[in-house]
């Protein structure tokens, strides 16, 4: 007699696939190839970098220098495109209704995703519409003063600003951005009232503080560190947790007394949502090699800017994810809310 295991093991019928599930199969296997096939192509033409500030200002000069080496690593060519405005809205909706193929990027900081939605009642885009590549790099804020002000330390700065009755005027790159956000936010923890002066700019604000018209600005830490010690500006205090890029003398807000004061630019590189993940990987490898080689990292380095390459695009969400959070607790009790 033939033991169990000796009869013939006949498989179990299958049940054939319902036409609609070999429909969903073959397009995402058609989908998956696709993007393949995109990645090896991408790519065919070159690359814009919509940067929502304009030229001349910390933002666009790493924007500039990421493009260069970029184009390196792609071999193609990556231009700049500048188009500043309040809130980045231009840059950023124009880069959310770009073509979904890579060639059109947005070199933004956090404040498109991460701020901007608890600012604005009307966006006119959606955070969802941008998909993260990579983060660049980041660097603190700067309070920055004219050297005709009346005062050069934080302390001689907190008597003055708290001692003017109609406010302190200081110059942001426009009403609702990340400079405006962080003049209130040091108005409310100093104590002072502040006077917001919009400029298209850091750059233009820059020129009339160094004429003297405006007493302080909101700036990176570069672009203010490298005024201060060519005479032209004094930094007052800086928004970081270390002191790297910082002049002699210069403290942050937490060694003045402010703990609570610690901000970044965090700059990064965003794509349309809807882009192939084959080539939001590419671009994730691609960007991630130029701010590892060592010529861009220094010359970053050497005004005060850290390159920090994200591990993923996945890992760069999860940041902006976790400074929406830390924004939203910032920004709601001010009752700040613009159309």
């Amino acid at each position: 007699m033939k033991s169990k295991q000796d009869f013939p093991r006949h498989p179990q019928p299958r049940t054939p696939a319902s036409p609609l599930r070999r429909q969903l199969l073959a397009a995402s296997a058609l989908g998956v190839a696709s993007g393949r096939l995109f990645a090896q192509e991408f790519p065919s033409r070159p690359i814009v970098l919509t940067v929502p500030f304009a030229a001349g200002g910390t933002a666009d000069v790493t924007a500039r220098r990421l493009a260069e080496v970029l184009a390196k690593v792609l071999n193609v060519s990556v231009v700049v495109d500048n188009k500043p405005s309040a809130g980045a809205f231009v840059a950023t909706s124009h880069v959310a209704r770009a073509t979904k193929d890579g060639h059109t990027l947005l070199f933004s900081t956090n404040n498109a995703l991460a701020l901007n939605p608890f600012i604005y009642r009307n966006l006119p885009y959606k955070p969802q519409d941008l998909t993260p590549v990579s983060l660049v790099s980041r660097q603190a804020f700067a309070l920055n003063a004219s050297v005709h002000a009346p005062f050069s330390t934080l302390t001689e700065f907190v008597r003055w600003a708290k001692s003017q009755s109609n406010g302190v005027q200081m110059g942001t790159t426009g009403i609702g951005t990340t400079t405006h956000i962080l003049g209130e936010w040091i108005a409310q923890e100093v104590g002072f009232k502040l006077d917001i002066v919009p400029y298209k700019g850091v750059s233009q604000s820059t020129i009339d503080l160094i004429a003297g018209r405006i007493p302080i600005q909101m700036d990176g830490i570069a672009s203010a560190a490298k005024l201060h010690r060519a005479g032209k500006s004094r930094v007052i205090a800086a928004m970081g947790e270390a002191r790297a890029g910082l002049p002699d003398g210069v403290p942050n807000f937490r060694d003045g007394g402010y703990p609570e004061l610690v901000a970044y630019a965090d700059f990064g590189v965003l794509a349309p949502t809807g882009t192939p993940d084959a080539i939001v990987q590419r671009l994730h490898r691609a960007v991630a090699a130029a701010v590892n080689q060592p010529d861009f990292r220094d010359g970053l380095a050497a005004n005060g800017e850290t390159a920090v390459a994200s591990a993923s695009p996945v890992d760069y969400g999860e940041r902006i994810a976790r400074e929406r959070a830390r924004w939203e607790r910032i920004v709601k009790p001010m009752n700040l809310q613009l159309d």
